[in-house]
């Protein structure tokens, strides 16, 4: 149990990686300046999710692009 929570509050850097490829994924699509106070927000957005099981790349995009639309009220 101990092992499953570490490994849920440590991201190695292979976690690192792909929670930056989604960070500037995003960053992109949105045209948001990586070093601004909504990218700071969105970074903690994509680790949280990323720690919430959603290690797969394409999931935590998809996952990430779903939440900040439903925060800026653009959900289809």
């Amino acid at each position: 149990m101990l092992r499953r929570r570490f490994n849920r509050t440590c991201l190695s850097p292979l976690d690192l990686d792909v929670c930056e490829r989604v960070f500037n994924q995003v960053c992109a699509d949105e045209g948001l300046d990586p070093l601004g106070l909504g990218a700071e927000i969105l970074a903690v957005m994509v680790v949280a999710i990323f720690r919430n099981a959603h290690t797969n790349e394409r999931e935590l995009l998809e996952a990430v692009r779903f939440h900040r639309q439903k925060i800026t009220g653009t959900c289809r």
